[in-house]
C-alpha cells in the first residue's frame, strides 16, 4: 500500500490504506458505517450515479434481476431505484453497512458478511441479468481477481458494470485480468469511460462488460 496521503478526508484516506485482509476491511467498515454517507457525500462521490446511468444505457428493462456487489450503505441501489429498477439484490462484507442499505428500501434482499472473493458460495452461478460493483475495486479492498468471480454470477449475455479508481488501476493487474477475460472470450468489453469524475480526490474508470455465451 502507498504511504502518501490520497484523500483529504481522514476516513476515506484510511480506507484507501487498508491491507486488503477481509477481516480488517470488515471491521473498518463496521466502525465507519454510521458516518460513511456523510463522508462520501462531502467528497462529491459520483460513482454510484454514473454506474447506474451506464447500466441504464445498456439494460433498459426495469424488471431485470440486478446484484449490487459490495453495496455498502446502498448508494447504488438508491440510484437504480430512481431509474425504476425493482429487482435489486445486494451484499457487503460489513453487516452494519448492509443494515443501512436495507433501510433505503431500494433492495429486494441484502446479505452481510459476504467476502466478494467467495460470493459464488452465496449466490447461484449465472443468476443475474447484471451485476454492479462501485467503490470496491479500490486500493486496500479487493484484488482484480474478484472480477471473474462476479462475472460467474451473471447469466450468458448479462452485464457487469464496474468502477475502478485510477490509482487502483495503475497499481494493480486489473488490466491484465480484463485482457485474460476478453482474450479467452469469457467477456466482451462493451464500454470503457476513462478518467471520469469519481470524487474530489481523483477520477475513476467505468467499465461495462457483457458475459459471453
Amino acid at each position: 500500500m502507498p504511504d502518501e496521503k490520497i484523500s483529504s478526508n481522514e476516513a476515506i484516506d484510511a480506507a484507501l490504506h487498508l491491507d486488503g485482509d477481509p477481516e480488517h476491511v470488515k471491521q473498518f467498515y463496521e466502525d465507519w458505517a454510521k458516518n460513511y454517507n456523510i463522508d462520501t457525500t462531502g467528497s462529491d462521490y459520483t460513482g454510484p450515479m454514473i454506474a447506474a446511468k451506464l447500466l441504464h444505457q445498456h439494460l433498459a428493462a426495469k424488471d431485470s434481476k440486478l446484484l449490487d456487489a459490495g453495496c455498502g450503505t446502498g448508494l447504488v441501489g438508491v440510484e437504480l431505484q430512481s431509474l425504476g429498477y425493482i429487482n435489486v439484490d445486494g451484499f457487503d462484507l460489513s453487516d452494519s453497512m448492509v443494515e443501512l442499505a436495507a433501510a433505503t428500501g431500494a433492495y429486494r434482499q441484502v446479505l452481510g458478511s459476504i467476502d466478494m472473493m467467495r460470493a459464488s458460495q452465496s449466490y447461484p452461478a449465472a443468476s443475474y441479468d447484471a451485476i454492479l460493483s462501485v467503490g470496491v475495486f479500490t486500493l486496500g479492498h479487493v484484488p482484480p481477481g474478484a472480477l471473474p468471480v462476479l462475472l460467474g454470477l451473471a447469466r450468458a449475455g448479462g452485464l457487469l458494470v464496474i468502477s475502478t479508481r485510477t490509482h487502483y488501476y495503475d497499481q494493480t493487474n486489473f488490466q491484465q485480468v480484463v485482457d485474460e477475460l476478453t482474450t479467452n472470450q469469457q467477456a466482451e468489453l462493451v464500454q470503457l469511460i476513462k478518467d471520469a469524475p469519481y470524487n474530489n480526490d481523483g477520477d475513476g474508470h467505468y467499465w461495462v462488460f457483457r458475459k459471453s455465451g
